[in-house]
Order: structure tokens, then C-alpha cells, then sequence
């Protein structure tokens, strides 16, 4: 009998650690069970590759969109990173982005919302060199790369349909480092 008490009390004690450790079954259920995804945030998309798992969610009330990176461990899932992007009236705007990097993955989310009925695709460019999504007004498109890049270093650029660059993603000058957004190039 004392071993049965036992084996159900550390059944308990492994129990109440899962589930406040934030480990859940499900990926979704683990970007939900993060902390700072509460009660008044709505689902928007999901962005996976092989090894990563990306949720955007959106809080009207906040005003900000919040992108949650979710990892796997076996046959449970755990969600410890998020970010926000608040809300903008600009025509073209990112609203989720993310870099993660540990010892067994690393991968880049950027999603974009065009409100620019001029801006047809966006390009990116890194080390492992250029990739492009076509982009129409009042949609999203993503990228989803299977390396780790800070968003402000994959030299984003939206461009018309003739491939004219329209916007930058970047900072405004080289000096300010506290608004990073899309910036329209004058030409």
C-alpha cells in the first residue's frame, strides 16, 4: 500500500511539473500555454517547416501581433520565446518575425502584410542567397528559412511587378536603431 501512495504521489508531483512547465501534447496547445499568450489573443496562422513550429497570433485590446516559437522534445511540446510587432497604418507592414537558434535547430519566421496594391513580391537576400514571394494587396506572405539571420540583416525588399524595389526593410538611418519598419525608396 505504501508503495502505491508513493508511485501516485510522484505521479502527481510529475503531473503538476508538465503541465506548469508548460509542456503540452499538441504544438498549438504549447503557443497557447505560453504566458504571455492570455485569453484575448486570436490565432491568425501557423508557419512550420520540418523542425520548427511558428504561431501568429493577434490582441485587438494590445494592438500588437505576437509571433510564438514552439519546440519539440520527443513527443511533447514547450513554447518559452515570443515577440511583438505592434500595429501600424503603414501600406506595408511586418507583423510577426522571429530568430531562434539552440543546439538542435535554427531557423528565421518574417511575415508581411501588404496594404500597396503597387508591391507584387518580396525579396530577400542572405548568405544563402535570394528568395522571393509574390505578394498581393490585403494578403500575407512568409518566409520560413532554416537558418537563424536577425530579421533587420536579410536585406527585405518589396518590388513592383516590373521588380523595381518600392520598400526597404530596415532602420531609416544607420544611427536609429528604434524603428524598424518598411520604408518607402524615393525615386
Amino acid at each position: 500500500m505504501k508503495k502505491v501512495r508513493i508511485g501516485l504521489g510522484l505521479s502527481i508531483i510529475c503531473i503538476v511539473i508538465f503541465i506548469f512547465g508548460g509542456y503540452r501534447f499538441t504544438p498549438l496547445a504549447a503557443a497557447k500555454a505560453n504566458s504571455f499568450v492570455t485569453k484575448d489573443y486570436e490565432l491568425i496562422g501557423e508557419y512550420k517547416n520540418d523542425t520548427s513550429i511558428f504561431y501568429l497570433f493577434k490582441n485587438d485590446g494590445q494592438q500588437h501581433y505576437r509571433t510564438v516559437y514552439v519546440n519539440q522534445n520527443n513527443l511533447i511540446y514547450r513554447s518559452n520565446y515570443s515577440n511583438i510587432f505592434p500595429y501600424s497604418n503603414d501600406d506595408l507592414q511586418t507583423i510577426g518575425g522571429m530568430s531562434i537558434q539552440d543546439e538542435n535547430e535554427a531557423a528565421t519566421v518574417l511575415i508581411i502584410h501588404s496594404l500597396d496594391e503597387n508591391v507584387a513580391s518580396i525579396r530577400l537576400e542572405s548568405d544563402f542567397g535570394i528568395e522571393t514571394k509574390e505578394i498581393l494587396k490585403d494578403e500575407i506572405a512568409y518566409f520560413l528559412l532554416p537558418f537563424a539571420k536577425q530579421i533587420d540583416q536579410l536585406n527585405a525588399v518589396a518590388l513592383d511587378k516590373n521588380g523595381n524595389k518600392l520598400y526597404y526593410y530596415g532602420y531609416e538611418s544607420n544611427n536609429s536603431f528604434n524603428n524598424l519598419k518598411w520604408y518607402k525608396i524615393e525615386n
